[in-house]
């Protein structure tokens, strides 16, 4: 699940966020337009999620989905 979030970011964090988890959903990207960068969701139980990492320019992501498959954050995040 990918959600892009300006505005938005806050519903997605404390609203959306515990909704997936619950629904069991392994991996929420939320690409971040305020600061530029991803937050990636792992682990999901009833409340939300147990692991957070936060990706920038110049970091690579890899789907859970895909891990053959590397995202250059670089070229995601171009402002």
């Amino acid at each position: 699940m990918v959600e892009g979030a300006d505005s938005s970011l806050t519903t997605d964090r404390e609203q959306k966020l515990p909704a997936y988890g619950r629904a069991g959903i392994a991996e929420v990207w939320i690409v971040n337009l305020v600061n530029l960068t991803i937050e990636i969701y792992r682990e999901p139980h009833f409340n939300g999620y147990g692991a957070k990492t936060i990706l920038c320019a110049g970091d690579q992501a890899r789907p859970l989905a895909f891990l053959d498959v590397a995202v250059d954050l670089s070229e995601l995040l171009k402002p």
